[in-house]
């Protein structure tokens, strides 16, 4: 049974009312006071060129299906871990028309390129397939989107972050292999990282000149008997991941990183000032930077996001 990350058992159940004076532009659930039986039906109300945020309230309960968030400014905000959107097919299923339904198709929640300025906290997002193919819980094309206090669960390739900038902060991220990847720069904040059993973190791949994926002050945290897991393995382009002052669990092989699809020096690995059991520093690959030390500046947050003001934040 998945362990919950103490960030979200923190959260109060039953808690889906905003902040005083803050009214949902529409409140889903199988409830009394629910506008709306399903997450997509409320996003769909927002109109496309809406520039105002919108708030869809979620009430406790399973949402199942694909749902695809393509509206801007918008904030997904459920009650705790009992919001759960979930789904349960592989990218390589046959869709209607009888080919794949590809990563976008297999995604509990895909945030398109047009969901910009979106804000997703307090539930949870999940694809059940299984190991055996990749099946993304969450997939984010959109700039500018923030996640607070979620759980995101799955086996392979569970969080694809394609593009634009993505900020996370007080999540609980699950999986086995590749479960962090894709080419979007994004900003881990107080997560706890999930390893379910042998495989690897992250599998980046950055365009040259940007940050890539970073995690700051994060916990890499594993099941009864610690299965061994790489931090990470370069995909494409010029992949960069960094652990920033994160607890390493005692699962992280002693090499830490695995050469794959790119090979040094466009490489960019790196870990900071990281403790626990698996940031032995001895038997790290030697194309990797591993440091005692503090992280040069470029890697704080406001330099790795940009000119993005972050959205004030809402009690949980």
């Amino acid at each position: 049974m998945l362990r919950l990350g103490l960030c979200v058992l923190g959260l109060a159940a039953g808690v889906i009312a905003g902040r005083a004076g803050e009214r949902p532009f529409r409140t889903v659930g199988p409830s009394a006071g629910a506008d709306c039986r399903t997450v997509q039906e409320a996003i769909d109300a927002v109109a496309a060129d809406n520039a105002a945020p919108q708030l869809i309230l979620l009430q406790p309960g399973a949402y199942f299906g694909h749902t695809v968030l393509n509206k801007p400014h918008v904030t997904l905000r459920g009650s705790g871990p009992a919001t759960l959107l979930t789904y349960n097919l592989g990218q390589a299923i046959p869709g209607a028309d009888g080919t794949p339904i590809g990563w976008q198709g297999a995604s509990a929640l895909l945030i398109t390129a047009e969901a910009h300025d979106a804000v997703v906290e307090n539930l949870t997002l999940e694809n059940t397939y299984g190991k055996g193919m990749q099946a993304q819980a969450c997939s984010v094309i959109a700039d500018r989107v923030s996640f607070r206090r979620c759980r995101i669960l799955g086996w392979q390739d569970t969080l694809r972050l394609e593009a634009g900038r993505q900020y996370f902060s007080d999540c609980y991220i699950s999986g086995h292999v590749d479960f962090i990847y894709g080419a979007a720069t994004a900003y881990f904040e107080d997560c706890e990282i999930f390893c379910r059993d042998q495989g690897y973190i992250t599998a980046p791949a950055t365009p040259a000149g940007q940050a890539g994926l970073v995690f700051f002050r994060c916990r890499v945290t594993f099941p009864y008997g610690n299965p061994l897991v790489y931090l990470g393995r370069p995909w494409h382009e010029s992949p960069a991941a960094t652990f920033v002052q994160c607890e390493l669990g005692a699962g992280i092989r002693p090499e830490g990183w695995r050469e794959w699809n790119v090979k040094p020096p466009l490489v960019r690995f790196a870990e900071y000032a990281c403790s626990g059991p698996g940031a032995v520093a001895a038997g790290r690959v030697g194309w990797a930077m591993v440091s005692a030390g503090a992280p040069p500046p470029q890697f704080n947050r406001p330099a790795v996001l940009g000119d993005w003001p972050l959205p004030s934040e809402a009690a949980p």
